[in-house]
């Protein structure tokens, strides 16, 4: 079971999450999101790293050439698409952009299994539905009732919204996913707090060798 730390904006915080172990560092590429973070300063991050985890840059429904250029910039490992791309979308980014795709679906809002399966995504990731947000709730979801759903997803599972040292064991045994995607618990003032990182995945650390 991986983590994917999101909304990192910072050295520090990036540093902090690699030496803790993360698999994933999420940088938010979209300008209206509180956790926004400048090509500028992602491509500096991610040049800045040295360890194995995937940098995965988040775009909501921006344009194709945008999130192209933003790959090529910032060498993203990964994009996750977190609006209402189509599949053709996709496809075609993955083509151009030569950039592996996070697909992000909402639970009880546009989440299909069977359209999250044909999707040309390699991960499939469920978030909190809340009317007018793309994401960031802050709040979880019924996951016992997702997990009906869930089980039925050929493509690796992150599961987002709001996960927490506190929750992160139920949701692993309700719902098993690939990963588990954490950012707002992880924050002090609204900036991410390199000991709340170490807890969370010392947490982790517990829940795989338990």
């Amino acid at each position: 079971m991986k983590v994917k730390i999101c909304g990192l904006r910072s050295l520090e915080a990036a540093r902090a999450a690699e030496r803790a172990g993360a698999d994933f560092l999420g940088f938010i590429l979209w300008p209206e999101s509180r956790r926004y973070v400048s090509a500028k300063s992602a491509a500096g991050i991610v040049r800045a790293m040295q360890g194995s985890a995937l940098s995965v840059g988040v775009v909501v429904d921006q344009p194709m050439e945008e999130v192209t250029a933003l790959v090529r910039r910032c060498r993203f490992s990964a994009i996750q698409l977190h609006g209402h791309e189509p599949p053709e979308y996709a496809e075609a980014l993955r083509t151009a952009a030569d950039v592996r795709i996070i697909k992000a679906f909402r639970w009880r809002d546009d989440f299909s299994v069977e359209a999250a399966n044909d999707y040309p995504a390699d991960y499939i990731l469920l978030d909190t539905f809340k009317k007018g947000m793309a994401g960031g709730t802050g709040e979880t979801f019924r996951w016992r009732e997702a997990a009906n759903e869930t089980r039925k997803l050929k493509k690796p599972l992150l599961l987002a919204g709001g996960i927490s040292e506190e929750n992160a064991e139920e949701a692993v045994r309700t719902l098993s996913p690939f990963a588990l995607d954490v950012s707002g618990s992880l924050e002090e003032n609204g900036e991410k707090s390199p000991e709340k990182i170490a807890a969370f995945m010392q947490e982790i650390e517990r829940i795989r060798t338990s």
